[in-house]
């Protein structure tokens, strides 16, 4: 506990810090300050608090909302960090100060940001691999894009060629040999500018730079060799050429390689955003829309607009929607209903797009699964750059095999399996490398020469058959999808919801929100926000008018979370936004277990007299989940149930799975979060949060019609006594 008052008091004592004298040494331009705020707070994140123990015990204590992140109290023991971070949070403030300055809320229309500016350092240390594992793909004169160099964003840029193919019998060279280790293809890198490679053996290396790289490339599967380059920052394209020397005496394969910012220079706009919000300080009172306004998170975008939201509750309608952004043309009904992976596709009316972000929890060999890989694969042939962010840990090997295929001869597809690494800094043990997954579900489409073709698609689907059809496929004919009939892998149906929205900026901001997370630092998870809160006192007149603008046109945010990294933000968020609600709190979750703090949220909002509703699932059977799951329901049930309305969904043949939530009729946020403690501490999660009654009264009419299809719980849920030891020794995994 006095770890915690420690963490809690320090940080406040930091933030308060508002009349800071020191200054630059020299005048800097507002963008200049804004490139500084965001280097400071990429080094303040070090010491950002990690120990979700002491920030559960931290949000206890709190009798006031803070946006605000903790620092770890450990750390700052240390004389020389405490010091440290004194001096970068006095220069951040000193900063923000100087733009707050010259911000004026009356020359702010309310939506997008203040100003945008552009990030120029360089982010971490990143290695890209480079894999041929089929020489057919390969051979020379064969049109392909060129594979995207991102060395120009990373403090360090490492590429990894990778020779993946076949090392035994049957293995494309003649003759099978018994020193199959020995066996190599003769390679060649050359490149415009440096190349700089490791020349030597064994202790006797040394650093090397030439245009041209000439090297035996042996087969990895058998020799494990490691062949890493670096580039000058100066290389624009290079090609990479190989031959086998038992069959030839000439090149006969390779690709070419070329900076991203020239094939595609949106991309280098994107991630080099930095988003300049106003934020109004003012007589908004406590409510929904004061909670909207005055944010003060990293990573949430600045206020925007959207044109259009479509409601994507019917699972033909959100497939549709997805091949009709993606396509340009609807997908025919009976091709949905006939679940036909080669489907028809009409690409005749396909718009133009820059970049396409995928990320969801599964990407399924299924019908879901081909048809969006087909789509993606059209785009990605004509340069669009395509990123796919899924967890290791979910994919199978037939699910692999599709990305794979997806792959193969458009390198500017880029797939990252998500995977949680140890580090030092006490955030996680050995068992989270399993359990900690991206959760994120965003469809995305960006165009900068199109701006009505942007779309976002976010909620609570996966990419998996089992989210779009009630009954079990079967796809015997289709040797490499999953045969769900017949038991290849266990099948059940998920009742959910889905929202697509549409406008330039919002979808602009989102996408650069997603690639800064894309390019996080793959060891300490640390990555750039692309949102700067900069505060401003707003007259009465000022909180009049940006209180009436969700009258005029709908409001929305979005929110990135990665919880170990981002000192539990989302717990935070949902803290402030239960404490907004004045008379109702509607919300439906498929697991609910909240933390200890979000309880007590709960619990306030029920003493200021806030009608709060619940729709969740206790019978989890067919969700791949152990029995415990249901015990762990039960506890976030029955610590509730005397003064909350909790409703179960009672489909016998599917799993509410719906993720919506909605208070006193006027703020909504369609999100992929579990009220269970996984979604605050462990996974990756993001959501839209929409500040427009209309909006709010149509997702509000769904949550009425889930909780029409249960029923309310109106006693105590048994809980076994062994499962009840399991969930409280292994708190925060439930």
């Amino acid at each position: 506990m006095k770890r915690c008052l420690f963490l809690l008091l320090f940080s406040f004592g930091i933030l308060s810090c508002t009349n800071v004298q020191r200054s630059p040494s020299s005048e800097m331009y507002d963008a200049d300050r804004a490139n500084r705020v965001q280097e400071i707070d990429l080094e303040l994140s070090k010491y950002w608090n990690n120990d979700w123990r002491a920030s559960q015990q931290a949000f206890q204590t709190m009798r006031e909302a803070t946006n605000q992140t903790l620092f770890d109290g450990s750390a700052l023991r240390d004389p020389k960090v405490r010091q440290q971070v004194e001096k970068l949070m006095g220069e951040r403030q000193f900063h923000v100060n100087q733009l707050s300055s010259k911000l004026q809320l009356r020359d702010w229309s309310g939506l997008g940001p203040w100003f945008e500016a552009t990030f120029r350092p360089r982010l971490f240390d990143k290695e890209e691999v480079m894999e041929v594992k089929n020489l057919a793909d390969f051979k020379l004169g064969t049109k392909r894009n060129p594979f995207p160099l991102e060395h120009r964003f990373y403090d360090s840029y490492t590429l990894r060629f990778a020779n993946l193919l076949p090392a035994g019998s049957e293995a494309p060279f003649a003759g099978d040999r018994d020193d199959r280790q020995q066996k190599y293809l003769k390679a060649r890198l050359e490149c415009n500018n440096d190349i700089i490679y490791d020349d030597g053996f064994l202790f006797f290396t040394s650093e090397r730079h030439s245009r041209v790289y000439e090297f035996n490339w042996y087969y990895n599967k058998v020799n494990g060799q490691k062949v890493r380059v670096k580039f000058a920052s100066a290389v624009s394209y290079c090609q990479f050429k190989f031959y086998d020397p038992d069959v030839s005496s000439t090149w006969t394969h390779g690709f070419e390689l070329a900076d991203i910012a020239d094939a595609s220079p949106e991309w280098i706009k994107l991630t080099n955003q930095i988003d300049i919000c106003a934020r109004p300080e003012g007589n908004f009172g406590n409510t929904p829309t004061s909670f909207f306004w005055q944010q003060d998170f990293n990573f949430t975008t600045c206020p925007q607009s959207f044109e259009k939201m479509v409601n994507l509750r019917d699972p033909y309608v959100s497939m549709n929607r997805k091949v009709m952004s993606l396509t340009g043309s609807g997908l025919k009904r009976k091709d949905f209903n006939d679940k036909n992976p080669m489907a028809e596709l009409d690409f005749s009316k396909a718009p133009k797009f820059d970049v396409i972000w995928v990320s969801s929890l599964n990407f399924s060999a299924d019908f879901y699964g081909m048809i969006m890989a087909r789509a993606l694969r059209y785009h990605a042939e004509r340069g669009t750059q395509v990123r796919i962010l899924v967890p290791e840990v979910t994919m199978t090997k037939k699910d692999k095999h599709i990305l794979e295929w997806l792959q193969v001869g458009v390198p500017n597809i880029k797939v990252q399996y998500y995977k949680y690494r140890l580090s030092e800094r006490h955030d996680g043990g050995w068992l989270d490398k399993f359990h900690r997954v991206n959760h994120t579900k965003l469809i995305i489409g960006y165009s900068a020469k199109d701006p009505s073709a942007n779309f976002l698609i976010t909620g609570g689907r996966n990419i998996r058959d089992s989210y779009i059809f009630s009954d079990t496929p079967f796809y015997k004919a289709y040797k490499y999808l999953k045969n769900y009939g017949e038991g290849e892998e266990a099948y059940i149906y998920y009742n959910d919801f889905e929202i697509e929205l549409r406008g330039y900026q919002f979808v602009k901001s989102v996408t650069s929100q997603m690639l800064a997370f894309w390019m996080r630092d793959p060891e300490t998870q640390r990555f750039r926000s692309t949102n700067l809160n900069v505060p401003k006192l707003a007259d009465a007149d000022q909180v009049r008018r940006l209180t009436s603008l969700p009258t005029l046109y709908p409001l929305v945010r979005h929110i990135m979370s990665l919880p170990y990294f981002d000192g539990y933000q989302l717990e935070r968020f949902y803290i402030n936004m239960i404490d907004s609600a004045q008379s109702e709190l509607l919300l439906t979750t498929p697991y609910f277990r909240p933390s200890v703090a979000i309880s007590a949220a709960l619990d306030r909002a029920v003493q200021r007299g806030v009608k709060v509703k619940v729709m969740t699932r206790i019978h989890l059977a067919g969700d791949g989940t152990p029995q415990i799951a249901e015990d762990v329901n039960k506890q976030g049930v029955n610590r509730h149930l005397s003064n909350v309305d909790i409703y179960e969904w009672t489909d016998e043949k599917s799993i509410l799975h719906a993720k919506l939530l909605v208070i006193d009729r006027k703020l909504s946020f369609v999100s992929s979060v579990n009220l269970n403690r996984r979604s605050f501490i462990h996974d990756t999660e993001s959501g839209a949060l929409i500040l427009h009654e209309k909006t709010a009264e149509e997702l509000r009419t769904e949550i009425l019609n889930f909780l029409r299809q249960g029923r309310k719980i109106t006693n105590q849920e048994r809980i076994s006594w062994i499962n009840g030891t399991l969930i409280d020794w292994a708190d925060s995994y439930f």
